[in-house]
């Protein structure tokens, strides 16, 4: 276990220890913890600290291993991870290599395990925002060596998400088999990961030091959590999707991970006396390589019956722009979390760039049906509005500066990343960033062309239908050839939606230019013949403002229509 170790967790170790003494309440000992790290000048590094994560996992082991009061340290790592003080999943990561070997002699320590797993192990948006999250997920790789076993580097979230997801579950299934001696039946006759301590002897004396009843009935009881904590996993409608992301691109261990789930089905009798259903698990390993044709989209119905059911889901089952799959769930995960004030303001932009990025690059996606998949997310947050779930207090205001504002800077800092890369000296290397470049901006267009395919979904909020009006009307009059200045644009009745506001936020940040206004569909037909519905007593007044010289012809004008509020401004 490498060393994290700062001035401030060094403290809290000791600390720590001193607080098992004295038996100090969890709760207490969680706001010393962080009010000393605030004090040293850790609050950037405090949130889902790596270092606090490390220690607990060096104090809760420590602790089984000398039989010192350990229920207390685990006590810590709970109100540690329930405070979002240490990362849950590197702690959950630095238990499992020790824990899950010797559950067997200490079962009391496994079953802490699979709690803190249960509470915490998958609240994996909340990590991925914090600022030292990249350190976090190369430690977690370092120690169950994920990229070497999937084949994908696990630097990106959401390449990492899914092989964290699929590893914990492996283990658990692992571990499911070896409790019942099926781990024989399996080609490679061992788990994946160790089930099973090195140092055997050690542990075989602590095992014998208590009652074998007692440890027998913990044991058969923790088989029973195990069997039942995977049943929940698989239930889990976020788990089935981000499994779905595995099982599309990581064909080879998604198919031993599944054989494994058939063994636990056809022979386990722990399974067979639970409670569980087998649908559950059956689903899951149904083989995609038995369906043909369009029996392939009702299997795609059965597994994901959410995804099926969405009236923006493509015919086929698979994500292709804006069919709004299970492929795309993050963002929309992501976006709803901002919601609740749980992120930093400062980084909301360059996380949301980084997971679109990442699921483009895991699913293997065009960047149109990334941009696509952004910009719907961020439609239904602000639709999700006119049904709050969260009280109360609206958050329209909130919703709306995601799609205006967050989600068009994620997409500005994407393009911007790409920019960058132009600056390298080999001549044919800039062409080709340049190019790239230039692909990018083409698929934001194209995008956003195609999400005035969704006109319900594009239904503004009733307080921003005057602004969507409005920029409607403004692409109105610079493609009649009306000068927006010249103040016509209350006598124009365009209906606008909130494509025309993100069209509008997307050429204030240079994403885009006015010849988006052109795009056809964009406005109404009958623009061309605009400027000669201006009632011509407005043209009067306009040239009476602009000085001109009252003849007795303009003097009859004005005399015969009163000046207007619009005639003024001009």
């Amino acid at each position: 276990m490498a060393s994290l170790s700062s001035p401030w967790v060094e403290w809290a170790g000791e600390y720590t220890k001193a607080a098992q003494a004295e038996a100090l309440p969890p709760n207490e000992w969680a706001a010393r913890v962080a009010t000393a790290a605030a004090a040293a000048g850790e609050r950037g590094d405090l949130q889902f600290s790596a270092g606090l994560a490390e220690m607990l996992a060096r104090v809760v082991l420590s602790g089984e291993s000398s039989g010192a009061a350990p229920a207390a340290a685990w006590k810590y790592a709970e109100a540690a991870l329930a405070a979002r003080l240490a990362s849950p999943a590197l702690l959950l990561t630095l238990l499992s290599s020790r824990v899950i070997p010797r559950r067997v002699a200490r079962p009391t320590a496994y079953r802490l395990y699979l709690e803190l797993l249960r509470r915490h192990g998958f609240k994996l948006c909340f990590q991925m925002k914090a600022a030292n999250s990249n350190k976090i997920r190369q430690l977690i790789d370092d120690n169950l060596n994920l990229s070497k076993i999937f084949g994908f580097s696990a630097c990106e979230p959401g390449v990492f998400i899914v092989e964290f997801v699929l590893c914990i579950l492996w283990q658990l299934v692992d571990t499911a088999l070896d409790d019942e001696s099926l781990l024989e039946l399996t080609p490679e006759k061992k788990a994946q990961w160790p089930t099973r301590p090195q140092d055997i002897s050690a542990f075989e004396v602590s095992f014998s030091e208590q009652k074998p009843e007692k440890i027998e009935k913990l044991q058969r009881m923790n088989s029973v959590i195990t069997i039942e904590l995977i049943g929940h996993l698989l239930h889990d409608k976020v788990i089935t999707r981000i499994l779905s992301l595995a099982r599309e691109n990581m064909k080879t261990q998604w198919g031993l991970f599944t054989y494994r789930l058939r063994l636990l089905v056809a022979n386990s009798s722990t399974l067979q006396a639970s409670t569980m259903s087998l649908v559950t698990f059956q689903q899951l390993i149904l083989d995609d390589h038995n369906v043909h044709g369009e029996n392939k989209h009702s299997l795609h119905k059965k597994f994901h019956p959410m995804v099926a059911s969405n009236p923006l889901s493509s015919p086929n089952g698979h994500c292709h722009g804006g069919s709004y799959s299970a492929l795309w769930t993050p963002i929309d995960m992501y976006l709803e979390d901002c919601l609740d004030g749980s992120i930093a303001a400062t980084n909301s932009i360059e996380i949301l760039s980084g997971l679109v990025k990442a699921l483009q690059a895991v699913n293997r996606s065009s960047w149109h049906d990334a941009f696509m998949a952004l910009w719907i997310a961020s439609v239904r947050l602000v639709q999700r509005e006119r049904e709050p779930i969260e009280g109360p207090v609206p958050h329209l205001e909130t919703r709306l500066c995601m799609l205006l504002s967050i989600a068009t800077l994620a997409v500005a800092d994407i393009i911007e990343e790409a920019d960058s890369r132009c600056g390298e000296t080999d001549l044919s290397s800039h062409w080709k960033q340049e190019t790239a470049t230039d692909d990018l901006r083409k698929e934001l267009m194209l995008s956003l062309q195609a999400l005035g395919d969704y006109e319900s979904l594009l239904v503004p909020p009733p307080c921003i239908i005057s602004a969507a009006n409005q920029a409607a009307s403004k692409a109105a009059m610079l493609v009649s050839g009306i000068n927006s200045s010249s103040g016509y644009m209350e006598s124009i009745n365009e209906t606008g939606n909130m494509r025309h506001l993100i069209v509008e936020s997307c050429i204030s940040r240079n994403l885009l230019d006015t010849s988006a206004y052109y795009w056809p569909g964009y406005i109404n037909g009958h623009v061309n013949s605009m400027s000669h519905a201006i009632p011509s007593q407005l043209a009067g007044w306009a040239a009476f403002m602009k000085g001109t010289p009252l003849t007795q012809s303009l003097v009859s004008v004005l005399v015969s229509s009163p000046a207007s509020r619009c005639a003024l401004l001009l």
